[in-house]
């Protein structure tokens, strides 16, 4: 783990317009690639990302504690603590360590939050292994991050039973797709949240409207999926990012310090009854 030992200055701006809080950031290995936390940092501070959320992609390869713990470990240090984890959930993870204790040494900074992907393995969205999943989350205070999109089992509004079955659960809406049935979900579930990762900007405009006539703007998180959308790029992602945040800042307009700083700091901060 070598790779891991190139310091990446944190570079702060004066003033809370510099702050940006990225919700849904990833690291580890993909396919053939292997995303070391000093490449994911140094993207982000090019494109101008001061603080975010992440999930490691090891864990759809791999189930070991140690391995996933030391990258951990070098993505907090590395970040100086202000990269927050989210664990990836497998199902050989859960067979491993049924209550996930195996997974939550808070070495390394302490997990906030759990992730499920209903495509890279099959999780019904009612099914008894997420209700399980969703229980740990309950136990230990912490959010389900659910990945949504047009395939089969992972439409967002196919969440809304177990959203409205665990209402003391923050859910996020991954990706916010269909759109139209994240923002169903969203009018139904006030613990329901949506990340912008991967939001066409026109479903992004639907979403803010909404959010503004139904007073949910509270709920909108951004995000970007770095560094996945670098693989469909043939530009560099640092300037696809950039401009996507100046896009995304347009439209929000008076509502960007909320979903780009203050909801992913008041749903990291919320202390269950």
């Amino acid at each position: 783990m070598g790779l891991y030992l190139t310091h990446i200055p944190v570079i702060f701006c004066v003033g809370i317009t510099c702050l940006i809080f990225d919700f849904h950031v990833h690291m580890g290995q993909y396919f053939d690639d292997y995303y070391t936390p000093p490449r994911i940092l140094r993207t982000l501070r090019l494109a101008g990302i001061t603080h975010f959320a992440y999930s490691s992609t090891s864990t759809i390869v791999t189930d070991d504690p140690s391995f996933l713990l030391e990258e951990r470990v070098a993505m907090h240090e590395l970040s100086e603590g202000l990269a927050k984890p989210i664990l990836w959930v497998t199902h050989d993870m859960l067979k491993r360590s049924p209550d996930l204790s195996l997974y939550m040494n808070d070495v390394g900074g302490k997990i906030c939050g759990l992730k499920i992907h209903g495509v890279s393995e099959k999780w019904l969205p009612n099914g008894r292994e997420l209700q399980h999943v969703f229980k740990i989350a309950q136990e230990r205070g912490l959010f389900v991050k659910l990945h949504t999109g047009e395939r089969e089992n992972c439409e967002a509004e196919m969440y809304g039973n177990i959203c409205a079955r665990f209402p003391d659960i923050r859910v996020i809406l991954a990706h916010g797709r269909p759109i139209w049935q994240a923002i169903a979900v969203l009018r139904e579930c006030p613990n329901a949240f949506v990340d912008t990762s991967f939001m066409p900007h026109s479903h992004f405009q639907q979403l803010m409207t909404v959010a503004r006539q139904d007073g949910f703007t509270d709920r909108i998180l951004f995000g970007t999926d770095t560094p996945i959308p670098g693989r469909h790029l043939k530009s560099s992602l640092p300037r696809h990012l950039r401009s996507r945040i100046a896009q995304t800042r347009l439209i929000a307009d008076k509502d960007w310090h909320k979903i780009s700083w203050k909801n992913a700091q008041n749903l990291l901060t919320f202390a269950p009854k």
